[in-house]
């Protein structure tokens, strides 16, 4: 693609968020993973072929999903992996897309915006 600069890069949101982290565990030169609300691969096998950063969005009242980060992240970190997981405070499950609602919560709102903020500077930066 002309207007590309040669990388590839993987987002997710929910299902699509698990799928986006357990890609990342098949796709060598994956520069990067984009983990909205999704949970990681739950087998150390699998994250140890992950060679790409996986910055993960997740919101503070999504006590389902957002219970597994921890467990993720000491994972990663005994496999020298990188995850930046980052959790938005009173943010629920989907907040990128509530968050655009006409009349969304606060917390969902902000949480959408300061997403797109790192978002948009992690790709800068591919």
């Amino acid at each position: 693609m002309p207007a590309g600069n040669g990388k590839v890069a993987i987002a997710g949101l929910c299902w699509g968020g698990s799928q986006a982290f357990q890609f990342a565990t098949h796709r060598p030169d994956l520069a990067a993973a984009f983990v909205f609300y999704g949970t990681g691969p739950r087998d150390s096998e699998s994250l140890a072929r992950i060679r790409c950063p996986i910055y993960g969005f997740y919101g503070g009242n999504d006590a389902r999903v957002t219970a597994t980060v921890p467990e993720t992240a000491e994972a990663m970190k005994r496999l020298g992996k990188t995850f930046e997981p980052i959790t938005y405070e009173g943010a629920g499950h989907g907040f990128m897309r509530t968050g655009e609602e006409p009349n969304p919560t606060e917390a969902n709102r902000k949480a959408r915006e300061q997403a797109w903020e790192r978002w948009r500077e992690v790709l800068k930066k591919l």
